[in-house]
């Protein structure tokens, strides 16, 4: 899985502004969301049935006061 450059375009400050300014206005749900799908698009993933995360992996550690 690489990363794709080319779905992303520099930008110049001011329109970073904007960006910023528009964020701002949407709520943490909707900017979450935005990021997922951003990062779909960045990698290829977009058409992807989603991908499960292998629980055997995972070691869970108990908190013993």
């Amino acid at each position: 899985m690489r990363f794709n450059k080319s779905s992303f375009k520099k930008s110049s400050f001011e329109e970073a502004d904007i960006q910023k300014d528009f964020w701002k206005t949407k709520s943490y749900a909707e900017r979450l969301e935005a990021g997922i799908l951003m990062t779909k698009i960045a990698y290829g993933l977009i058409n992807e049935p989603e991908i499960k995360m292998d629980k055997r992996l995972v070691a869970i550690k108990s908190k013993r006061g």
